[in-house]
């Protein structure tokens, strides 16, 4: 895991995807616990590490917690244009698809 990756989402720091299921997070959260873990873990920034997952699981455990950081996160992405909720760029693709489905026969 990259230094600056864990800033991306809580997801990204435990390996799972925003649609994992509980049990998902709780493997993910213990396999990278044990990896970050300060007593195991030889990297300068493995107490970090080890802090940010143990904040990343108590927030993704909880569902009221979780429901409220996955708002903060669209937010976050609509704020930074990631997704785009007018989805003008969808318009400016003006590609003929139509010649490529007419089936008439002359």
């Amino acid at each position: 895991m990259k230094i600056n990756e864990h800033k991306k989402s809580y997801y990204v720091l435990l390996g799972v995807t925003a649609r994992a299921s509980q049990e998902e997070i709780r493997a993910a959260f213990r396999k990278k616990a044990r990896e970050f873990h300060p007593d195991v873990c030889n990297r300068f920034d493995a107490a970090e590490m080890f802090s940010l997952i143990n904040k990343a699981y108590s927030t993704l455990k909880d569902p009221k917690k979780r429901q409220e950081y996955n708002e903060t996160l669209m937010a976050d992405m609509f704020q930074k244009q990631v997704v785009d909720p007018s989805k003008e760029h969808i318009s400016h693709f003006n590609f003929p698809f139509r010649r490529f489905f007419d089936t008439k026969e002359d």
